[in-house]
């Protein structure tokens, strides 16, 4: 392993595709999904840095639509269920795992981590660092949360490489002074081969 280097993974967006997010829930319910977004947008940051649940943002749901018979529902389990695990990106990262650190830093919510090993969305392998914006109360592009991320990496921040498919978060990396790879998602092949290939030079 080449222990000068970590790479550290976003999970929405890279190693899972979250395009058809609450779409279960909404369906069940006879509610429109992009009014649970609407919902979810007033209180992101809330649920990002762990502040409120997905079960007490569900219940906002509810109150807000009035939601019959919905207070039992599996919300956490039915959000899990909504994403698709990114195969290819998670190929690439056990075959590259014996010559890299390898850590997760992503804006995630409260109670995922589990649920994400158990329907395989992220790779099942040992990650040297799983940094959540849930579990420490600050979510990316804060300066803060890489702060944290290089500190728990213990290397040089030139020796740190972030695979993020988010312009704004990569941003935030490199005023970090971060290595970035920006992932598309909507190209999913094409970005895996392409940070193979970066992955040559690094």
């Amino acid at each position: 392993m080449n222990t000068n280097r970590f790479i550290y993974f976003d999970v929405g967006g890279v190693l899972l595709d979250w395009s058809k997010v609450f779409q279960t829930a909404a369906s069940k319910f006879n509610l429109n999904v992009n009014d649970m977004g609407e919902v979810f947008d007033e209180n992101v940051e809330s649920v990002t840095k762990g502040f409120l649940s997905p079960k007490q943002f569900w219940k906002r749901c509810i109150q807000r639509y009035n939601i019959i018979n919905a207070n039992d529902y599996d919300f956490l389990e039915s959000w899990v269920s909504d994403y698709q695990p990114n195969q290819e990106i998670h190929e690439l990262i056990i075959k590259i795992k014996p010559k890299y650190n390898i850590g997760l830093l992503s804006n995630i919510y409260k109670g995922m981590l589990p649920l994400l090993f158990a329907k395989e969305m992220i790779p099942n392998i040992q990650y040297e660092q799983i940094i959540f914006s849930c579990d420490v109360g600050m979510m990316k592009p804060e300066p803060e949360i890489y702060a944290l991320a290089q500190k728990r990496a213990k290397v040089d921040v030139s020796d740190i490489l972030l695979v993020d498919d988010s312009e704004k978060n990569i941003n935030g990396a490199k005023k970090a002074q971060w290595n970035t790879y920006l992932f598309n998602n909507k190209q999913r092949t094409l970005s895996v081969n392409k940070l193979e290939e970066y992955l040559k030079h690094f």
